[in-house]
């Protein structure tokens, strides 16, 4: 009711209103000079003269899981879907470390957990597992779309996780994880296939406030020195321990789930 109430005068002078007080950050990247970077984000600043440079900027913070194991209950919106979704993520600090071993662990059970809960157990079309990083925190997360009870579904995840990592803690050979080391080094070394791959690159840095660019070439050759027995500890004393949380989202569409 009020856009329909909206006329094109009702956005008089909105724009100077939403960008009284902002600070622009420009990123050029191409067969520029920095001469030319400074006069392209020039455009930009005058025609924000009159803008106020903010006092602080936004602090990026990301919230901490509680410890142990969670659940937590959601009751779909979607009438007519007939699939649950079952979402867990285990979350770890980020540094240097965790990132390497979480990638390498992420790479190593990734195609397992398709193949056990997607192609033997077809308890959904969307099986996924694979790693979240924001400012301060990593995670490693699992997702399964599923027209099966949720609680079963979280039942055989666990299942998976528990036979799995004790896999890695125990069984996993040098020579796979030399393999998925080598694989996870050369990804990490490949160069940007275009212009726009290697201005999302650096735009990452930049929206982050880091300004790390050297950052993808440090965790390059961490991985390459990554051991075995690393990742074995790293399972043991970090994942292991690791808060999880389960999401689980209740499909409200008339029938029953199908029977596990």
């Amino acid at each position: 009711a009020a856009l329909q109430a909206m006329n094109a005068s009702a956005l008089d002078g909105e724009s100077a209103r939403l960008l009284d007080e902002c600070r622009v950050e420009a990123l050029v990247t191409g067969n520029v000079t920095a001469a030319d970077a400074a006069a392209i984000a020039g455009l930009a600043g005058g025609a924000l003269q009159s803008a106020r440079e903010p006092e602080a900027l936004p602090v990026r913070a990301e919230m901490e899981l509680p410890p142990g194991y969670t659940v937590w209950h959601i009751d779909g919106t979607n009438k007519e879907e007939r699939n649950n979704n079952v979402r867990l993520e285990m979350q770890l600090p980020l540094d240097s470390d965790n990132y390497v071993y979480t990638a390498l662990l992420v790479r190593i059970l990734n195609p397992k957990f398709f193949e056990n809960l997607r192609t033997k157990q077809q308890l959904g079309y969307i099986v996924q597992l694979g790693s979240l990083e924001g400012d301060c925190l990593l995670s490693v997360a699992c997702t399964v779309q599923t027209e099966y009870p949720t609680e079963y579904v979280r039942g055989q995840i666990d299942a998976f996780l528990d036979e799995h990592l004790s896999w890695v803690e125990s069984e996993l050979d040098e020579a796979e994880f030399a393999r998925q080391r080598a694989g996870l080094a050369s990804n990490l070394a490949e160069a940007p296939k275009n212009l726009f791959e290697e201005f999302s690159r650096y735009w990452v840095e930049v929206a982050k406030q880091r300004f790390d660019f050297g950052r993808r070439e440090r965790r390059r050759a961490a991985v390459e020195g990554a051991e075995l027995r690393g990742l074995r500890s790293f399972v043991k004393e970090k994942v292991r321990l690791a808060p999880r949380l389960y999401v689980e989202v209740h499909s409200t569409a008339p029938g029953t789930p199908k029977a596990s």
